[in-house]
């Protein structure tokens, strides 16, 4: 596992924490990170993707309602749903990401933290994403 999926993991349990125990986001990120032995790079990697990813989540949860309609976000699983939000935030505001990158990164999450449907649920949202995408 790459440090940088290592970092993404570690986003994504502060996002899944923050989202499902309505625990405080900052303090998540704290302990998690605390607990967590990554480089000081991916230190700043994964407080970029929390903190963005909870910045732009109402943006998210637009572009998840519009272009998943039969998907209501506040019924998707808590790991689709931080997932998406994730991704949707690399995608759109990471130009350091290449849009592939992001895409692959957000399935193998859902494979590894998902249900049986989560990874492809996840695929077919984000490559329709892909297309709002202006870069790569």
């Amino acid at each position: 596992m790459t440090k940088r999926h290592e970092a993404r993991v570690l986003a994504l349990k502060v996002l899944y924490e923050a989202d499902i125990a309505r625990h405080d986001a900052a303090a998540v990120l704290d302990r998690q990170i605390a607990g967590a032995d990554l480089p000081a790079e991916n230190d700043v990697f994964t407080r970029a993707l929390v903190e963005g990813a909870l910045k732009h989540q109402a943006e998210a949860d637009g572009i998840i309602t519009r272009l998943a309609p039969a998907y209501p976000v506040s019924q998707l699983s808590p790991i689709d749903r931080n997932v998406l939000r994730l991704a949707i935030y690399e995608l759109f505001h990471d130009n350091n990401v290449p849009v592939r990158v992001a895409i692959n990164e957000a399935v193998e999450l859902a494979k590894e933290f998902g249900s049986e449907s989560s990874a492809k649920f996840v695929n077919g949202v984000l490559s329709s994403v892909a297309t709002l995408v202006q870069r790569d």
